[in-house]
Order: structure tokens, then sequence, then C-alpha cells
């Protein structure tokens, strides 16, 4: 995706699903998630072929389309990106498991940091690519890019938010806070961008 390495995988559709799971031979852990959606719903991280096929099964409840990823074990982070700018970047560790619905929306689950503890290098690095997956997208206004890192530094984008969220806590608050933002300057700065396609 516009050189942003990406998690490798493939997608099923809900109707030929039976099919589709005889096709691949997997390595676990997996990521089984709906193709669209929000709030990590139908988000599964699965160790065996039985919670494959289980996954696979509750994941069609949420679309008719379903991507199989790679696992990439690392720290998570999130970048903002407002009118082709990257925000400062927030690093996400869930106390327990993965950040799903729970340690999103449950006080004192996860520990965000922002902005994240890493080199300049890599802050660059991971804002570049956060901007260059906005624009290979196609997304205007603003987003949220999420990204996985190995210990040896490599990157990956697992997805792109196109409506994230933006309660007073929310990610994009945060990372605009470090710019000295509150949150009805930022609300003032998104409507801003968002109204420009339509000028």
């Amino acid at each position: 995706m516009n050189n942003v390495p990406t998690p490798g995988g493939f997608t099923m559709t809900r109707d030929n699903l039976e099919k589709d799971i005889a096709k691949y031979n997997l390595q676990f852990p997996v990521v089984v998630k709906t193709s669209c959606g929000g709030s990590s719903v139908g988000v599964y991280i699965v160790n065996d072929q039985k919670e494959y096929e289980e996954a696979l099964t509750d994941a069609c409840q949420y679309g008719a389309d379903i991507v199989v990823e790679e696992y990439i074990k690392g720290r998570e982070f999130s970048v903002a990106v407002v009118d082709e700018k990257a925000y400062p970047i927030i690093e996400i560790a869930p106390i327990q498991g993965f950040y799903d619905y729970k340690n999103k929306y449950q006080a004192g689950s996860t520990v965000e940091a922002c902005p994240a503890e890493i080199s300049p290098e890599l802050t660059a690095k991971m804002q570049e690519n956060a901007v260059k997956a906005a624009k290979a997208l196609g997304l205007t206004g603003y987003s949220r890019l999420d990204f996985m890192m190995k210990e040896n530094g490599d990157m990956y984008c697992l997805e792109a938010n196109t409506l994230p969220g933006m309660t007073p806590t929310s990610l994009i608050p945060q990372e605009a806070a470090v710019l000295g933002m509150d949150y009805p300057t930022l609300c003032e700065e998104l409507i801003r961008v968002s109204q420009k396609k339509y000028e």
C-alpha cells in the first residue's frame, strides 16, 4: 500500500466460507476481522484451527467480507492524520489482552502514552507512513492509522480508522493536546478541514 508495510493476509467472503477455509494453509496465530466496522468489534486473535473456524463464523455477523492476516507481535501505536499532516504518535498498551472493545471503553484497562516513547527516527518514519497510507486510501479531512511495531523496529500499518472516536478522552484529542489544542479547538479544526473538500 503505497510502500507502507502491512501484515500478510487475504480476504474471505461469507458466501464462500467453507470453500475458502480449505484453500489456505495457516501459520497460527492469525488475526480474523471484518473488513469494515469500528471499536474492534468483530476482531479475533486465534491460535488454532478450532478458534479460527469459530472466529470466522462470529465475524460473519458483522459483514460479508472477512480479513485474515498475520499476527504481528509488538507495541501498538496510533497516528492521527489531519489535513495531510501527522499528529504526535500515541502508544496503546492494554493491561491485559489486545486493544478490543472492552479495553477501549473500560476505564483503567489501557495505558496510553502521548507522545510515544520511541526514537525521533522511528517517530518520523511512522508519521510518514501514516500520511502515505491515508493518501493511498484517498482519505481526506481527518483519519487515524493504527500500527504495530516489532522489537527490531519493523512497523506495519494494521488499519485505517475513517471515522475515529471523538470523545474528549479518545486518541485524537490526546494527540491534539500535545500540540496545545484543547477539545473545542480540535473540533473546530476538524470541521474546518472537513469543509475544504466542499469549497
